[in-house]
């Protein structure tokens, strides 16, 4: 099931005027009443039977007002809201802006390369820790994003944690006597976005999802392959689809999950593909994106040659209490991201509900400074944004940062 997240508006509601519709020339020159019916004939059309329509047209050359519909209705602004946050961040990050994730170590290394404490990957928020980086220096992406189903950047979607485990091992760490840990308290795990049901984290590895590509068998009642990537221990899928007839339609069940313990997942696949259909694509949300990254690098460490060994207790962790060991010395590995502009292309081009998402909550941290209350210290960082842009700030309301919540909501103004 997949839930939005829910925010109070602020008070007042942070708002903004929507962008009118500048009429071409030819339109410009027709009276009111000709262009009311030109866009009534539109209306009528039997596809927009169902459709509310809020419309304004005004003239470049006077500004004012040529045509108005429901100007004072609200109405749902969906994808659109994006523009809103990422111009935001932008203007208050700078383009330039570089997100830095490190790993330190909590304790020393004795010759033999032997780390006597935990590691501990401290999260940036950046939302590209995955596949998505060119060797141009630009983030690819496909038109369909995979988190709508679309397939994935092609790469190994593991590409900067390896890079990270690597550098580790460049470090002289041979063995790791102690944890392996994510500090995610810039803002930790949060509820699933409103649009594609991925968790909105600080910590971002592949997007949040495990891409599923599913190719039906050979004959009807085979087992339909399913490969997973990236392939880890943090989610064990159980594969019970199988394939169907030849034209028969698909029918897929939600993933069924389980947690286990030691904070994995168990997840069941059931359903039919048909026989001869086309390999459907499909993205697996992760419950919790600071397990999928502690495991893949632990992994990821265990692949560079890195041997962990964990305290046999576990042991609760306050990383308030370490993050005095954050500091130079310490540091084993960094990554830089790609400038923020590269991001917003990237969003803004896929509409990326969890980038966009992200938006606020950096906003709070990184602007406000505020780890106690990011996403409404975000909030009022862009409603003074807006403000010093001399937008209309009456006829919206905002209740995240990519247009899936409830509170989502834009009025057709007057001139602004």
């Amino acid at each position: 099931m997949r839930t939005s997240r829910r925010f109070s508006l602020l008070a007042p509601a942070l708002c903004l005027a929507v962008a009118l519709i500048a009429a071409p020339q030819s339109l410009r020159a027709q009276s009111t009443d000709s262009l009311a019916e030109r866009i009534q004939k539109v209306m009528d059309r039997p596809e927009f039977a169902r459709a509310n329509f809020g419309i304004e047209f005004y003239s470049l050359e006077t500004g004012k007002v040529v045509y108005s519909l429901n100007a004072n209705k609200l109405f749902v602004p969906a994808s659109t809201t994006k523009t809103l946050t990422e111009g935001t961040v932008l203007a208050k990050l700078g383009a330039d802006y570089r997100f830095h994730t490190i790993i330190y170590r909590t304790g020393p290394i004795d010759k033999k390369g032997v780390l006597k404490g935990d590691l501990i990957l401290v999260a940036s928020g950046d939302p590209n820790l995955s596949n998505r980086i060119q060797p141009d220096g630009t983030l690819s992406f496909v038109d369909e994003d995979h988190a709508y189903g679309g397939p994935a950047v092609a790469g190994d979607p593991l590409a900067v944690i390896k890079e990270l485990a690597k550098a580790v091992a460049a470090k002289g760490i041979h063995k790791i006597e102690g944890r392996v840990l994510v500090d995610a308290s810039l803002f930790p795990d949060g509820a699933r976005e409103g649009g594609t049901g991925v968790v909105v984290s600080s910590i971002v590895v592949n997007d949040n999802v495990i891409d599923l590509v599913a190719t039906p068998g050979a004959k009807a009642g085979d087992p339909v392959t399913v490969d997973v990537s990236p392939k880890t221990a943090y989610a064990r899928f159980v594969n019970q689809l199988t394939t169907s007839a030849a034209g028969a339609t698909p029918s897929v069940e939600d993933p069924a999950a389980v947690a286990n313990p030691d904070g994995t997942v168990t997840v069941t696949l059931n359903g039919s593909l048909p026989l001869g259909s086309h390999p459907l694509t499909a993205p697996y949300p992760v419950p919790s994106p600071t397990k999928f990254a502690e495991t893949v690098l632990s992994e990821s460490l265990t692949a560079a040659g890195i041997e962990i060994k964990p305290p046999k207790k576990g042991t609760s962790t306050d990383f308030k209490t370490l993050a005095h060991l954050y500091t130079q010395e310490n540091q084993v590995a960094e990554h830089v991201s790609l400038p923020l502009a590269e991001e917003i292309k990237v969003t803004l081009k896929v509409s990326q509900n969890l980038h966009a998402g992200m938006g606020p909550s950096l906003l709070g941290t990184l602007v406000a400074k505020n780890l106690s209350d990011p996403v409404h210290a975000g909030f009022k960082v862009e409603r003074a944004f807006l403000q010093d842009a001399k937008l209309d700030l009456s006829g919206v309301s905002q209740g995240d940062g990519e247009g899936g919540d409830w509170a989502d909501k834009a009025q057709h103004r007057g001139n602004t």
